[in-house]
């Protein structure tokens, strides 16, 4: 039996989502969007209602005991999210949150919200690739945000473009609580690596725009700008080196573990997300195949600019194959961009190699990069 906490408007579809989950979940209309290891995520279609999205954290076996006086994961953040609301930002909050327990012990929850018809923030600037002034204003926009939240106290661990919604008239919204905190004062030191995370991946804008972005969120007088600018990429640095790393880590220790992205087929791994999708098909030699498999998952996992993995068979690896098109810019200025990008991240121990897509030049042998450790 599940209790409920519904905080939003009840709707035919909300109403049937928390008399019978398993039904709505698994029925016409319901989409898995996300398996990470015990939470799933859905997202539930419904004629002349907005979307529903439903997390579900599983608690199996006795790990279930940890929550037995404890509120789940799911009731922490409708509690996080109403604390951020009424310190005045716009968030998602969650309209329904469920707990299953046996005895007292959590078997799992639920979290409901509305899809409130925005735009996460990536995509916004993805598709201002071609309005300059209207993509700077939004990141300056962005950045001015950004310092309220941590001026606030707002500890969104997860600081990423893709937890940041963008509605029609351009305000921001907060989503994604589950690993947020608040704070009685403004986060000082721990704001740096807050904005490390915002830029471990492609954020989507070039270096210029990174210190415009920058030179907004420290509003720093004139006189003074440029120093505090220098002072605040010697705090950034040595915090963005330190997540790369251990991106990097992570997507190598997750490049031969099945799992929610990887299934074996036989004697090869595949990305299960990636099934039939057109490829590439490198013939490698075996130490050289697992290399080129292992750097184009940390290649991906970091933002860079390169071929993504599908499938490694012995000698063999296929990667994914983005089309080819003609450059809309000269192609020494697409790979310019795309040698920026990756030198902050190690340097090439052979000659590069490149697709050039409608986003611009794609490193097509991952294998001749070599990643700073």
């Amino acid at each position: 039996m599940i209790r409920w906490w519904v905080d939003g408007e009840r709707t035919a579809r909300l109403d049937a989502l928390l008399s019978d989950p398993e039904r709505v979940l698994e029925g016409p209309g319901s989409l898995a969007r996300e398996r990470a290891g015990r939470k799933r995520f859905y997202r539930v279609e419904s004629p002349g209602e907005p979307a529903l999205y439903v997390k579900s954290f599983g608690l199996p076996g006795a790990s279930g005991w940890r929550y037995f006086l404890r509120p789940s994961k799911a009731r922490r953040e409708r509690a996080v999210a109403r604390a951020i609301e009424a310190r005045g930002f716009a968030v998602a909050r969650p309209v329904a949150v469920g707990e299953e327990r046996r005895g007292g012990r959590l078997v799992r929850s639920l979290s409901v919200s509305r899809d409130l018809g925005a735009r996460d923030l990536r995509r916004v600037l993805e598709g201002l690739r071609e309005k300059g002034a209207e993509r700077r204003a939004l990141l300056e926009r962005f950045a001015v945000f950004a310092r309220q939240l941590h001026d606030a106290g707002v500890d969104q661990d997860d600081f990423s473009p893709n937890n940041f919604l963008v509605r029609d008239d351009g305000a921001f919204v907060l989503i994604d609580f589950e690993r947020a905190r608040l704070r009685w004062r403004a986060l000082g030191e721990r704001r740096w690596t807050q904005l490390a995370k915002l830029h471990r991946r492609d954020f989507g804008v070039s270096r210029t725009e990174r210190l415009r972005f920058l030179r907004a969120y420290l509003a720093a007088p004139a006189a003074s700008a440029r120093a505090e600018r220098r002072e605040a990429w010697r705090k950034l640095w040595p915090e963005f080196r330190r997540i790369r790393r251990r991106d990097a880590r992570h997507a190598e220790a997750a490049a031969f573990r099945e799992g929610r992205n990887l299934v074996r087929e036989g004697g090869a791994l595949a990305v299960r997300a990636r099934a039939g999708a057109k490829t590439l098909r490198l013939e490698l030699g075996p130490s050289d195949a697992k290399l080129c498999w292992v750097r184009a998952h940390q290649l991906e996992r970091l933002g860079l600019p390169a071929l993504r993995p599908v499938r490694l068979d012995g000698a063999h690896v296929e990667l994914l194959d983005p089309g080819a098109v003609h450059p809309r810019a000269p192609a020494d200025q697409l790979i310019g961009r795309a040698l920026l990008a990756l030198a902050p991240y190690g340097r090439f121990r052979a000659t590069p190699q490149w697709r050039f897509t409608a986003h611009g030049a794609l490193l097509a042998n991952p294998h001749a990069f070599e990643l700073e450790t």
